[in-house]
């Protein structure tokens, strides 16, 4: 495999974990995608408080912040179903606008559309959720499903039965593919049957609101390390790959370039080591080398072909702050 560029830390900006919309947290950061503006970006919640059983009352949401020598929050964008497209029940009943909580989705991963309105990968089907630039579901939840017509269910669905994914290997990552007018969504977790050490790439078409059928596999360096992101990047895709440790434990925080071709089998790329961070400017009163060890760095984005934002899931109520780091590749 190739050297790693140099990665050189170019800003370093922190958002306190206690930091509130309304009396509700923040909370941590699952996705980015550029705003409609200069430093705006758009970010995605996570669930709420770690797990699906302490998350009802969180109530899910897209945020924008600007992003420059500090991290403010301009909008909060509440999710909410209030056209019934969920056919089970909700967690608020007794909602009007069927809110959607932490309970009832796990959104990982955004794509923002050219009509401004987001497509979101979730993990407790999983599905992919189309909402409106206001927030409102558009469409009912698109379940995944194989060549065969088998549906992939988690251990997390409301519907539960005959269900073949592990809780929390849904849709980690979810991105525009190179084909016109598709979607391509990675699983965090390998599939029954698939070797443990790769994860399927799926291609959706928006078009016809199906899965094509097409499928990539993505080779992790470890069977125990996690897939958490998946953006395209020009001609070819980031991903991020990392272990389950965190802090001075983390041995393994990395982005690689893949290109979604011909082949099934992926060839990786190192694009950058989130360990090993160059920090002349001694950014964050860190050292001269600055390590990203959070145990979910879930968020990147290509701001150009020399220039990368990349964000925490800080995993509140962990005490974690959500750093927003730019970082400049040589």
């Amino acid at each position: 495999m190739a050297e790693s560029p140099r990665a050189i830390l170019e800003q370093f900006v922190s958002l306190p974990a206690r930091t509130f919309a309304g009396t509700q947290p923040v909370q941590g950061v699952s996705s980015i995608a550029p705003g409609p503006g200069r430093n705006l970006w758009w970010a995605l919640s996570d669930n709420g408080y770690g797990t699906r059983d302490n998350s009802a009352d969180y109530l899910l949401a897209i945020y924008l912040f600007e992003v420059d020598a500090r991290v403010t929050l301009l909008e909060r964008i509440e999710l909410t179903d209030p056209q019934r497209y969920f056919p089970w029940p909700l967690t608020r009943v007794d909602d009007p606008t069927r809110t959607l909580t932490g309970a009832d989705a796990d959104p990982e991963s955004m794509v923002v559309m050219a009509d401004g309105s987001f497509w979101i990968g979730d993990e407790h089907g999983p599905w992919l959720l189309h909402f409106s630039r206001l927030g409102v579901l558009l469409e009912p939840p698109v379940p995944l499903r194989l060549a065969d017509g088998r549906e992939l269910r988690s251990v997390s669905h409301p519907e539960p039965k005959g269900a073949t994914l592990r809780a929390s290997r849904g849709f980690e990552g979810l991105a525009r593919g190179l084909r016109a007018d598709t979607l391509v969504a990675l699983l965090e977790g390998a599939i029954p049957d698939d070797p443990p050490d790769r994860l399927r790439v799926f291609e959706f078409e928006l078009d016809t609101r199906r899965w094509s059928g097409r499928y990539w596999l993505y080779p992790l360096d470890d069977a125990k390390h996690s897939g958490c992101e998946i953006v395209r990047d020009g001609e070819r895709h980031l991903v991020i790959e990392r272990d389950d440790r965190e802090g001075d434990a983390a041995k393994f925080k990395r982005i690689f370039h893949v290109r979604l071709g011909e082949r099934k089998e992926l060839e990786k790329s190192l694009c950058v080591d989130l360990l090993a961070i160059e920090n002349p400017q001694r950014l964050g009163q860190r050292g001269p080398v600055f390590r990203f060890p959070f145990i979910t760095t879930e968020a990147v984005w290509p701001i150009d072909a020399h220039t990368l934002q990349v964000v925490n899931d800080n995993n509140y109520p962990s005490g974690d702050p959500t750093e927003w780091i730019r970082l400049r590749l040589e």
